[in-house]
């Protein structure tokens, strides 16, 4: 008998003992490596998508309050606008309107410290709106998060010169 061809007999006995040991452990490592490393990739993605629609919700918002100020007839009217507006846009990318903020401020203003300015609707007058909302992250109670998790949006207003003063 050849000397080779033992060998390769013998191989497969060898090669079905070690393997028989082995069996099924890269499932287990796969779900391991799949929670460990998966789940929280995945939650991480699924926060700044929320982060991110949050920056739209606000920045539209504002944008839309300011559009309904520069049209309204009076303040009081056109306060009631922005503040129906922009919660409708934050219902529409589904932002709870609950910590909603609407602020005038001068331009160029902090919209969280400045001191809130009533706004002129005479032609000319310029004036920063703020909308502010917070941050709802998944599976995260609102009392860990606290109220500091906030984003801002803000659209200068530059009342038409052609409006008609009231």
């Amino acid at each position: 008998m050849r000397p080779w061809l033992a060998y390769q007999v013998g191989a497969p006995e060898d090669s079905e003992r070690s393997n028989s040991a082995d069996a099924g452990r890269a499932i287990i490592e796969l779900v391991v490596l799949a929670v460990v490393i998966l789940i929280p990739l995945i939650y991480i993605l699924i926060s700044m998508l929320r982060l991110q629609a949050t920056t739209y919700a606000v920045s539209q918002a504002a944008r839309d309050a300011a559009r309904l100020m520069d049209n309204a007839p009076s303040v009081s009217a056109g306060y009631d606008r922005a503040m129906a507006a922009a919660a409708v846009a934050l219902n529409d990318q589904n932002v709870p309107a609950e910590g909603l903020t609407v602020r005038f401020v001068k331009t160029g203003a902090d919209c969280r410290s400045a001191a809130e300015q009533v706004p002129d609707l005479n032609p000319g007058s310029i004036f920063d709106i703020c909308v502010i909302a917070q941050i709802v992250l998944p599976g995260v109670p609102g009392f860990l998060t606290g109220t500091d998790n906030t984003v801002t949006g803000v659209f200068t207003l530059h009342v038409g010169d052609f409006r008609e003063p009231r």
